[in-house]
């Protein structure tokens, strides 16, 4: 724990110090030289959406709950089967470790790759609206930018029991739309701004 930022103050612990654990008490000015260390080793949680309304603590059952001093979380289809995994960054020189997505197949699922021609190459800011079995999937394209790490500009959407997917609508930057009709899942779809025909192409572990 450190004290307020004036170089002139000194305030007591509020309490013993368990420097077993880890704990110390200083002054912020003071960390650098002493070599103090504020990182803390705690459980990483996951936790698995259930019907976009709650959440399941898999934490456990995923064996993502590492304890680590974990930073950074980039998700991205490692693999190639079109399931998000997930790359965890740890500090103090620790591995990075690749959790893959091994959950049970059953539902379908569709990666959506968009190229912007007017727009920017990316399409970062493009919306997709994905109409299937009576739902509609609203996702904007960004490339998740977190703490220590970045993921792909890519759209993974899950589609449940859905067989097919009866319409795409992509709303590029610009502002101006494209609509697709009567598209598969369980693969890539390549989309270029302007092209009225997509591209379907086999996910990668398939090839």
């Amino acid at each position: 724990m450190s004290q307020p930022l004036d170089r002139t103050c000194k305030i007591e612990p509020l309490g013993k110090i368990d420097s077993a654990a880890g704990e110390f008490w200083t002054h912020t000015f003071e960390m650098p030289r002493q070599r103090d260390n504020l990182s803390a080793y705690e459980t990483n949680s996951l936790f698995l959406n259930i019907d976009g309304t709650r959440f399941l603590d898999a934490s456990f059952a995923s064996q993502a709950n590492i304890d680590s001093d974990s930073r950074s979380v980039m998700v991205g289809d490692f693999n190639g089967d079109l399931a998000p995994d997930l790359l965890v960054g740890s500090v103090g020189g620790g591995p990075l470790r690749l959790f893959l997505n091994q959950f049970p197949e059953g539902n379908h699922r569709v990666e959506v790759r968009l190229k912007g021609v007017e727009s920017n190459h990316s399409a970062i800011g493009a919306r997709a609206v994905v109409e299937a079995n009576g739902k509609t999937i609203i996702r904007d394209l960004f490339a998740p930018n977190g703490f220590m790490g970045q993921g792909p500009a890519r759209l993974n959407l899950g589609v449940g029991s859905a067989d097919r997917i009866d319409k795409l609508t992509i709303r590029w930057p610009t502002g101006k739309q494209q609509v697709f009709e009567d598209l598969p899942v369980d693969c890539v779809i390549q989309i270029v701004e302007g092209v009225e025909e997509f591209e379907a192409l086999a996910p990668a572990s398939s090839e």
